[in-house]
């Protein structure tokens, strides 16, 4: 089996707490909160990791599904998903990126409310038990990032 690299830590079971701005790209600063459980796992014999997030923010049976895939010679991870509240999307790629001094950066592209923004994920190990993961859009207007969700991650096994 491969060693995964860089998201090992992230193998296992958790509890997320969700915090989403109510607003994106308008000078909110209200932020909502929700639970979800995730659970990881490793795949193709360590060339990525599988997860599946649970919650019910977003109705009934909520699940989110992320796979994670390296590259085993440049250690350039891609990360694709995919949920049942747009299931027509099927699995897209969202973000192209690794990690250095602990630190995870992503980088892609999303629609949102009709235009294109440039995509950012940030994944941090903060100890052997807590994670954090950020999105933020690129503010063309501002010429600077807004993180616009945060999850903050808790090992529960």
């Amino acid at each position: 089996m491969i060693e995964i690299q860089n998201f090992d830590f992230l193998i296992g079971k958790w509890t997320v707490l969700n915090r989403r701005l109510k607003e994106r790209l308008k000078n909110s600063i209200e932020w909502i909160e929700f639970p979800a459980e995730m659970e990881t796992k490793p795949i193709l014999n360590g060339l990525g990791l599988m997860d599946e997030m649970h919650s019910s923010h977003f109705g009934d049976d909520f699940i989110g599904l992320s796979i994670r895939m390296v590259n085993p010679r440049t250690n350039i991870w891609t990360i694709y998903w995919a949920d049942t509240s747009s299931p027509e999307n099927y699995l897209k790629e969202q973000v192209v990126g690794e990690f250095a001094n602990g630190i995870g950066e992503f980088y892609g592209k999303e629609q949102f409310q009709g235009k294109e923004y440039r995509l950012r994920f940030t994944w941090k190990r903060q100890s052997v038990s807590t994670a954090q993961w950020e999105q933020a859009y690129f503010d063309e207007l501002k010429n600077d990032w807004e993180t616009n969700w945060i999850m903050e991650f808790t090992r529960k096994d």
